[in-house]
């Protein structure tokens, strides 16, 4: 989880304690479509589309995700979804807390006028920096080592222009060290279908894993000194022909100076030089037909990613990588999803500082939280039915005077999981380390158990999960991003 999410999840905290929360429910702005009166022909013709509500946001940005313009001929069958369609694509920019779409059928005969109300998140972000330098919370738990925090400060600018640009300025101090910055641009020409990302910056390492024992990490450490330093930029194109689609085309430089303690392990690198540094070439693609992005209940994504990195001979990092997740309404307030992840790496040996199987990211069967699974290819399935326990509801806090505050989204979710997953490994063996015992590559991995969602404002979600794996092994374990 990043810092950002940590402290939007303090600030989250602090105003539910001096809210006295639970309070008055009110109706929920992030799923409201609303008809007006007056009796409509078969078909209606958009009169016009008023934008409210946009203090910073410039109106065409709102409208870029509108699947109504002004002059479209609609059927009046198809105004309900396209009415939701358009509500939920203005939600999905992450620009508004909440947002209404309304539209009045009685403004003359066969015209129809649509009102998009937003109300606009807090869009800059000084925020401090306190992270974990493990793969995830849990990792870090288990050993509550303090000496592992890194600490700075992030300068966010979101919305910067009122055009959805993003602005990051990044200062990390203590464990890890990082200088950075990126600036994305979505929208360059007057289609808005082409934009642009540009970043780079130095990263400063006193630890590096460099090999797996046992299925865990095994990392070098020198206190007094860098083990590793990179220097890295990047720059992205981005194709938006759709609303529901993007093109991603990006060239990146990475420039490594190594240590030789970490040098000496077989299999770390595939050069002997402290110093080396590669390009990579890359594609992504996605498709995202979610109807809330950052906890999505209906709907379904799907993304392709090709990677290649030269010069080849010491950085083989060539793969093809594949995300489809399903979600659907079952009953009222119960819900399912399915995810599939597939990847497939094209050498059968690569740099361990490259290589990447399961546990990182959202990539891990659950129940496996601790481990981390190496290898080339990878296959996982992850399932969830869950119960709307408390389904979503909006409490008011009258004594925040400012809406991008004072109304707050809730909903708790009780989900059953079942997850399973296969990670392929050429070599499960490195020369010299012939006992690793790293048991989980090349087998079937199963995780099952309980777990409780809640979600709220500013793209939070906290999990906690109750796990059986497949040896047997318990755990209770916390994650801040959506199971699927």
């Amino acid at each position: 989880m990043s810092h950002l999410q940590y402290s939007r999840i303090v600030f989250l905290v602090f105003v539910l304690a001096v809210s006295g929360w639970p309070g008055k429910n009110t109706l929920s702005g992030q799923d409201t479509v609303k008809g007006g009166a007056g009796k409509a022909p078969g078909y209606l013709v958009v009169r016009k589309v008023v934008i409210t509500g946009n203090k910073i946001t410039k109106a065409r940005i709102i409208t870029r995700e509108m699947k109504v313009k002004p002059g479209d001929t609609i059927p009046v069958a198809d105004l309900p979804a396209a009415m939701k369609a358009s509500q939920q694509n203005v939600f999905n920019t992450q620009l508004f807390n909440f947002v209404t779409v309304t539209y009045d059928t009685g403004v003359g005969e066969g015209g129809i006028d649509v009102t998009v109300a937003v109300v606009e998140r807090w869009y800059i972000w000084p925020i401090p920096l306190l992270e974990l330098s493990e793969r995830n919370f849990n990792v870090w738990w288990q050993t509550r080592d303090f000496s592992k925090l890194t600490y700075g400060m992030d300068f966010t600018f979101n919305n910067a222009r009122g055009r959805n640009e993003t602005m990051r300025i990044l200062a990390h101090f203590g464990y890890n060290q990082l200088y950075g910055f990126t600036y994305k641009i979505p929208y360059l020409n007057r289609k808005q279908t082409i934009g642009m990302s540009i970043g780079g910056g130095i990263e400063l390492n006193h630890e590096q894993s460099v090999i797996s024992i046992d299925n865990k990490p095994v990392n070098k450490k020198d206190s007094s000194s860098y083990i590793r330093k990179i220097m890295y930029g990047y720059a992205e194109l981005q194709i938006r022909p759709s609303f529901h689609s993007t093109h991603y085309f990006r060239i990146s430089y990475n420039y490594y100076i190594f240590s030789s303690i970490v040098l000496d392990v077989p299999g770390f690198s595939l050069a002997n030089s402290t110093h080396q540094q590669y390009v990579t070439f890359s594609y992504f693609f996605r498709n995202d037909h979610r109807d809330v992005n950052y906890y999505p209940l209906r709907g379904y994504y799907f993304d392709l990613e090709l990677n290649h990195t030269v010069p080849y001979a010491t950085a083989q990092n060539t793969f093809i990588k594949t995300n489809f997740r399903k979600f659907f309404q079952i009953l009222p307030r119960f819900y399912g999803a399915t995810g599939i992840t597939g990847k497939v790496c094209f050498e059968k040996s690569q740099p361990y500082f490259l290589q990447r199987g399961m546990g990182y990211g959202q990539d891990f069967v659950r129940g496996y939280e601790y481990y981390v699974v190496d290898g080339q290819h990878v296959a996982l399935l992850k399932n969830d039915l869950k119960f709307a326990l408390v389904p979503q509801q909006v409490i008011k806090l009258g004594f925040i005077k400012t809406t991008k505050f004072n109304t707050i989204p809730l909903a708790f979710y009780l989900d059953v999981f079942a997850d399973a997953g296969y990670v392929y490994n050429y070599q499960p063996l490195q020369p010299g380390y012939e006992s690793q015992g790293n048991t989980l590559q090349n087998s079937f991995l199963g995780g099952i158990g309980l777990g409780l969602d809640f979600t709220t404002y500013y793209d939070v979600v906290i999990r906690l999960e109750g796990s059986l794996n497949r040896m047997g092994q318990t755990g209770i374990s916390l994650h801040f991003t959506a199971p699927i």
